[in-house]
């Protein structure tokens, strides 16, 4: 009776899966436990962007290995899985081998040395933040330092003007945090449905089928912008990747057409402006629950072999990246029957949290070895960005630390959380 109740208990969450909202997010880590035991490849509900109109199921993956598996199978599972404003991101969704074609273009810029020529800048904005910051007794550390710091840099690095900054950030939450609990994202969302005059539901909510109008007026207006960065970097080159892309060519043999330029610009964005805020704002949460976990860090941080690791356990431990593969062909997967146009999605924040692969997986260890997390993502489309992405979190975290080794969350203001592409959106702090 008890197993026919724990099936029955998986059976209703994998009806009633929806990871963008704060219920999900209260219950998330139980439910893929329960998942992952009782119903580990799992029938849900589609939800959001990763809809494309198609007939086809959706799929979840709740276990490490099954998702490593099929992130691995590019032939059968495509990563051009979801709706896009104007077309499939460059290189995100495109598949191997012309995503192997555009990762080679792209990789220089990425590479651990080209990285490292970063620090000193990377240390020396995080401290301009910092004591800008601590100032006061009490901020919002997402607003304050998450969200600014990875951002302001990669604007840097990509050659994005930074006065624009404020526009940047304004498209990216409407684009990615229209409906998953970002208050930002959704007060955004709501100004462009009465512009364009989208009724709202009974529930005050935008329906989901008029989100699409909305994810394509932004995007056109993002691709409009890019295109004038493009005609202006032509007229003046300048050190940033934005030039080096338009000189770049594809396998040796052309330049990247206008569309190619636009739709890798349109990735980049997407991947740069959230991520590592996202990742941040979760990181120092935690460490406000758990104080101990935090003196733990301080302890260590000094230790560059400890630090290394102890930044991918945070990693690891605040996975924020779900991985939708649309189905190629029809197959058997673990015994489930797959057909064309079906959706699967790996939740990285599930398949980190297996005791098959992690023991004590919902712990905190420090010096987790081996500690081969999804956090980055896995296979050919493993995170680009991802030695950057180690670096801004390791200096953020040391030099928040070193200034402010105690702080709590402050009691009259709840943190904001979003899900889906989880993170914090708002995270008031106060000095303890």
């Amino acid at each position: 009776m008890a197993r026919r109740r724990r099936l029955n208990e998986a059976l209703s969450a994998a009806r009633e899966y929806d990871p963008y909202t704060s219920e999900w997010l209260e219950q998330e880590f139980e439910t893929y436990a329960l998942l992952r035991e009782e119903l580990p490849i799992a029938r849900v509900e589609s939800r959001g962007r990763t809809e494309r109109g198609d007939t086809g199921g959706s799929w979840l993956l709740t276990r490490y290995d099954d998702s490593c598996a099929m992130l691995s199978d590019t032939d059968t599972f495509s990563s051009q899985a979801s709706s896009y404003p104007e077309r499939p991101w460059i290189p995100q969704a495109i598949d191997p081998p012309a995503h192997t074609a555009y990762r080679r273009i792209l990789n220089k810029w990425f590479t651990p040395d080209a990285m490292t020529a970063m620090e000193p800048h990377l240390e020396q904005f995080a401290g301009e933040l910092l004591d800008k910051m601590l100032e006061k007794d009490e901020f919002d550390f997402v607003a304050d330092f998450a969200d600014p710091f990875p951002t302001v840099i990669f604007c840097e690095l990509f050659g994005f003007p930074l006065e624009d900054y404020p526009q940047l950030m304004d498209w990216k939450n409407t684009l990615m945090h229209s409906s998953d609990g970002h208050g930002r994202g959704r007060a955004l969302a709501l100004a462009k449905a009465e512009e364009l005059g989208i009724e709202l539901d009974d529930d005050g909510e935008i329906p989901q089928d008029r989100l699409v109008e909305i994810w394509s007026n932004t995007g056109a207006a993002l691709y409009e912008y890019f295109g004038k960065l493009l005609e202006t970097r032509r007229q003046a080159p300048q050190q940033d990747m934005i030039s080096w892309l338009i000189d770049a060519e594809y396998e040796g043999e052309r330049p990247l057409t206008e569309e190619e330029l636009l739709d890798t610009l349109f990735l980049m964005f997407m991947a740069g402006l959230d991520t590592v805020a996202s990742a941040l704002g979760l990181i120092v949460k935690t460490f406000a629950e758990q104080p101990d976990k935090r003196r733990e860090f301080v302890a260590l941080m000094d230790d560059s072999r400890r630090l290394m690791l102890a930044i991918e356990e945070l990693v690891r431990y605040n996975a924020i990246v779900l991985l939708p593969r649309r189905v190629t062909r029809p197959v058997e997967f673990d015994g489930v029957r797959f057909h064309v146009e079906d959706q699967v999605s790996c939740p990285t924040m599930a398949a980190n949290r297996d005791p098959e692969q992690f023991e004590n997986p919902d712990e905190i260890i420090f010096d987790r070895v081996p500690n081969r997390h999804m956090g980055f993502g896995h296979g050919p489309h493993r995170c680009l960005g991802l030695h950057l992405a180690r670096r801004e979190l390791r200096i953020a975290l040391v030099q928040l630390h070193r200034r402010l080794p105690d702080y709590e969350l402050h009691p009259d203001h709840e943190p904001e959380l979003f899900g889906g592409m989880k993170g914090a959106s708002s995270l008031w702090l106060r000095k303890a």
